[in-house]
């Protein structure tokens, strides 16, 4: 007889080369399989949003099936026991035989942290927002540039909510299926330091698509493109031509059930 579980984790994504398993790299799904497989793990590992190399979670989720019975907290307890600190089990629970992390979700919401640098002395080996100036992504920012214009990049985000097609904002040759539907994007500026969060929740995303929306409307918030850009881009559904944010600074927040498996 096997059991269904889920698992809600929280990892680093400095430490790793995105969750997919990938030959010769460490990724989140390799490190958690290796974990369960002394548990009874069998079949296959579903996780309710595929992140990418650098992206860090709070509260990703995963579903899988097990050949023997687990108390779930002691299924926590022994997957933490097994997993590096850089990768958590926040809870696990038993799940219903239909219940798969990725189907049954209902929202995603992704956090993107936007900041100027902080002084040398306070700077942490891996970062955990994209630092501006970045001479990279904007070589014509000689300076730190001035704050970002937070009314703009509202205007720019207002045409990315809804249901889109997303085209011009996903990775080359993965456009199966890119209608998505986005039910909230906003930008939150700090009070108290020049920090920017942006908040975008919907059903599903396609890969690199918040990091792509994100170099858009910083573009934007830097006075480099008018707030029409992202529409503009969104109607062309051509390849993306902007910015693209490294992964760094994106986070997954939240992955919305209609009934959490969790307590």
């Amino acid at each position: 007889m096997k059991h269904r579980y889920a698992l809600r984790l929280a990892y680093d994504g400095a430490a790793f080369r995105g969750f997919q398993r990938q030959p010769g790299l460490p990724t989140v799904q390799e490190t958690l399989e290796s974990a369960l497989r002394p548990l009874g793990f069998t079949g296959r590992l579903d996780v309710a949003a595929r992140t990418d190399a650098g992206v860090s979670a709070v509260d990703q989720v995963v579903s899988f099936w097990t050949r023997a019975p687990h108390e779930p907290d002691a299924l926590r307890a022994a997957v933490n026991a097994a997993t590096p600190p850089e990768l958590v089990c926040l809870d696990a629970a038993r799940v219903p035989p239909s219940f798969h992390a990725r189907a049954a979700a209902t929202s995603r919401t992704y956090v993107y942290l936007v900041g100027a640098p902080p002084p040398e002395a306070l700077r942490e080996p891996t970062p955990r927002a994209w630092a501006l100036p970045d001479a990279r992504a904007f070589p014509d920012l000689a300076a730190l540039p001035p704050p970002l214009d937070v009314a703009a990049m509202r205007e720019a985000l207002a045409a990315c909510v809804g249901t889109h097609d997303f085209t011009g904002f996903a990775r080359p040759g993965e456009q199966k299926d890119p209608v998505r539907t986005i039910l909230r994007a906003e930008v939150i500026e700090a009070t108290d330091a020049p920090t920017w969060a942006l908040v975008f929740e919907g059903r599903g995303f396609l890969r690199a698509m918040v990091r792509h929306l994100v170099g858009t409307v910083v573009t934007v918030g830097l006075g480099l493109a008018p707030p029409a850009r992202l529409g503009e881009l969104l109607a062309a559904r051509g390849r993306y031509r902007g910015v693209r944010a490294p992964g760094w600074g994106l986070c997954l927040a939240r992955v919305r059930y209609d009934a959490s498996p969790f307590r």
